[in-house]
Order: structure tokens, then sequence, then C-alpha cells
């Protein structure tokens, strides 16, 4: 039996003092002695609520604490396991076998739960006809009476699920299960139609698919989250079926976050989510995604489970690298070069200009220059210009440094009284950082290598080529 992935969400429990809030019991026939997890997910990571020990196949999972609405499993000692619905009924008892967990399972004490396994039940009895049927129909293959018979009788029990499950999912329409089968039915997309000029709009089908996406998938339901339905479904949504540039990224995210919003654990995990995914991306340009969040829900105060020191972190990184996005006009900076004559960034008239920040005293950037250096060589005929920034105060090692890797030719300049403000306004964190700004001054590549360098410029000035 597959393991399905699920989440938690905190409910208000209103209860006795003393009254447990779940006492489920189980007998396992011919399971060994040894410990049960009854274990929760949330979106897709797996947690451990609590341990017994079977005994001659009995345990039991009683406890104070809150049993939030959801789909459970049980880790048997014998290493298989089983799932359970848990919501309105807390307290119920099952008996099953270690040979067969689904068919044999009975359910005493909890509606949700007989009809889950009535349902698994059936399939897998139908998934047990089948399988000597399709055997038969490889060894006919060539005997096409034989073979369309068998296909019939496949036809026929296709056709008996299909008509269980659309009467099951009619009569329990509000039960977390069938709710998770109407998230897995597929989007029917219709055929494309005809544009004036006679030919197909090939942009239909994926624009309907997007904007059909969530029609299965009840996203006012906080028990949602719980289940690895809705987080795969939001991780292709978002990353799978969205072009991974910020402006689509952000667009999708917020059209997702506007139907989840009356959900208040759909609507944090989506943020939350979304926020850390892209903090944390290695592709240039997604940080733009974690700016947008961060300013549209973290600053507007919508994320209201984040704390105050919390928020204030999240905050500060984001305006840290707002001023330096992709696209964005890179900050001004005006410093002396090593000759004390001021260089101003914005003046450099170049088709591209490197902004290259480093330390001298840095193990990186002793790696990195040399590879820098021959890099743009093989661009510095085409009009390409370094404005290289020195990070430290050390100017005799600042000069020593500029020799010593033979870049006297770049404009090199240093901030030796402290007062460009370029670690904050460039998020200079680190050494060496690397910036390709265009004519214009924009920025058209950040925090990149050598190697990236070389390939960025090629395409660019392949693109100035055709322009011009």
């Amino acid at each position: 039996m597959k393991l399905l992935s699920f989440s938690i969400v905190f409910l208000s429990i209103c209860s006795l003092s003393f009254a447990q809030n779940y006492s489920i019991s189980g007998e396992v026939d011919g399971l060994l002695d040894g410990d049960v997890l009854l274990g929760y997910y949330y979106g897709d990571k797996q947690y451990v609520k609590d341990t017994v020990l079977s005994v001659n196949g009995a345990f039991v999972f009683e406890s104070d604490d809150a049993l939030e609405s959801g789909m459970y499993f049980m880790l048997l000692s014998d290493k298989q396991f089983f799932q359970f619905i848990i919501d309105q009924d807390r307290t119920f008892n099952f008996s099953t076998s270690n040979t067969n967990l689904v068919g044999d399972m009975e359910i005493d004490g909890s509606i949700e739960n007989e009809l889950f396994y009535e349902y698994q039940q059936f399939t897998q009895q139908k998934g047990i006809e089948v399988q000597p049927i399709k055997e038969e129909l490889q060894l006919v293959e060539k005997d096409a009476k034989k073979a369309e018979k068998l296909q019939a009788k496949l036809t026929a029990i296709n056709q008996q699920v299909a008509t269980y499950k659309t009467a099951y999912i009619n009569e329990y329409s509000n039960s977390l299960f069938v709710k998770m089968l109407q998230a897995l039915e597929p989007i029917k997309i219709p055929e494309a139609p005809i544009l004036e000029n006679g030919s197909i709009d090939s942009s239909f089908q994926y624009k309907y698919f997007k904007s059909h996406f969530w029609d299965h998938i009840d996203l006012t339901d906080d028990r949602m989250i719980r289940t690895p339905i809705f987080h795969d479904k939001m991780k292709k949504y978002i990353v799978d079926y969205t072009p991974q540039v910020a402006d689509s990224i952000t667009k999708y995210v917020d059209i997702l976050i506007e139907e989840a919003r009356p959900s208040i654990e759909i609507f944090k995990y989506v943020v939350n989510w979304t926020t850390h995914h892209y903090e944390s991306s290695k592709i240039m340009g997604h940080d733009a995604v974690f700016v947008h969040m961060v300013f549209s829900y973290f600053v507007t105060r919508q994320a209201s489970w984040v704390d105050e020191v919390q928020l204030t972190n999240i905050i500060d990184k984001a305006m840290r690298i707002s001023p330096n996005l992709i696209g964005s006009i890179a900050p001004y900076i005006t410093l002396p070069d090593d000759k004390g004559v001021i260089q101003d960034l914005h003046s450099i008239e170049a088709p591209f200009t490197i902004l290259f920040f480093y330390d001298p005293d840095c193990g990186h950037c002793k790696k990195e220059t040399p590879l820098v250096k021959e890099t743009l060589e093989k661009y510095m005929d085409r009009g390409v210009q370094v404005y290289a920034v020195c990070t430290e105060f050390d100017d005799a090692m600042w000069k020593e440094f500029i020799v010593e890797f033979g870049v006297e030719y770049w404009i090199n300049v240093n901030d030796l009284e402290n007062i460009s403000n370029f670690r904050g306004k460039y998020n200079v964190m680190g050494t060496p950082r690397l910036f390709i700004l265009d004519a214009k001054k924009e920025i058209i590549a950040k925090q990149i290598d050598a190697d990236a360098l070389d390939e960025i410029l090629e395409n660019e000035f392949r693109l100035l080529g055709e322009k011009n």
C-alpha cells in the first residue's frame, strides 16, 4: 500500500478536563511484539505523534493531547503500515491481519474509516480480478477474438470501479477521503479553438490548464493541507507548470494565495513554502520572488504566525536584496580609484560593465580573480569595462593585490572612508561578488562566477548583434 503524505492543522479543542482527546485500539493478527508508531504528515514531511508497544498483536493509542483532523498512518513492528482518517471520530477500534492489512480490516466506532476501508477493499478486490485477465491478455495477443473478449472483461470491471467511485463521491461529498479522490481527477482540456487566421490557438491548452488547475481541490478546506495531494499539486503548479522567471512565478503564486485565503492553514502553508523555497533558491533572479513575498505578505502583517524577531529579520533581508534585483538600475556608487581619481559607476560608457567586489585577503577571491581576468580579456576589445571594488580598508594590501594580479587597467576603487554604503546597496555579505550591468547600468546578472560571466557576455553580445 502506498504511503501518502499529510500535514497537521491546529483546531480549537473543547473537552472536559480529563477527557481523552483520542483513544485508538488495534489488534493485528500475526504481528510480532514491538513498537507501533502513530504518525502524521505536514506537507511533504513525516512526524511521529505517539509510540506504544504491541503485545500479542494488541495495542492502544490514547492521550489527552489534541489529534487534529487529517490522514494518519500506523507503522507496525514488522515495518508494514496502513492509513486511516481522523475527523469526527477520535475514539475507535480496529482489527486486521498482518498478511492482508487492507482486505482484513474491520473498523468499529468510526464511520469515516468504515467507509474509507470499504472503498479500499472494493478497489483491491477489483484489482485482484483484473490481474489474471491482464496476464492472459498478454498470452493471446495474436488471437483477436480471445483478446477482444478479455478486453471486454477489463472494460466491464473498470466501468464497475468508475460507477462505484462516482456513487461513493456523490454520497459522501464532504468527507476528507472523497475530497482527496476528487483532487486526483485529471483536468479535461477541450480542443483548442481555431483563430480568425485559420491557425490553431497554440496557447489555449496551457492557459486552460492553468486557469482550471485547482478545479477539483477544495482550497477552503484546512484538512487538504494534510494530504500529499496538496503539496505535490502546489509544487507542480508553482515550479513545474510555471515558467521559472520572477514575474510569472509571482503572478501565479498570488492567484493561488487569493484562492486559498479562506483557509488559514493553506494560506499559511503556501506563503511559508514559497517564501522559503525562493529565498534559498540558487537560480539567479529568484530572489525577486522572495522580495515580492516579503513585501506583499510579511510587511503588510498578513503573516500573523511569525513573531516580531523573525519578522524583523526577514524584512531586513528583503530590504537588503530589493535594490539590486535583476532588471533594476544598479545603485549609484562614486568612489576614488587607486590614483585618487573619483570614479562614478554610472558615468562609465560601455556596452557592459562588470561590477566586481573582492577582499584582497580572501582565498576565494584570489582564486576567482585570475579566472575573471582571463574571461574579460576576451571582451575588452569590445568595450567591456570593469569597476572593481575592494571591500577592505587596508590601502597597501589593496594596491598590492592590483599589481599582483595584473589588473591595473581595471577601474579599481575603494571606500577607505566607508561612506558609500556599497555593502548595503549591493547586499555584499561575502566576497567575491560579480554583477553584469548593461549600457544603461541595469543589472542583467549577479552573484555569478567566471564561467557564467563568459557564457552571459557571449549571449548578450550575440543579442546586441541581432538588434543591430
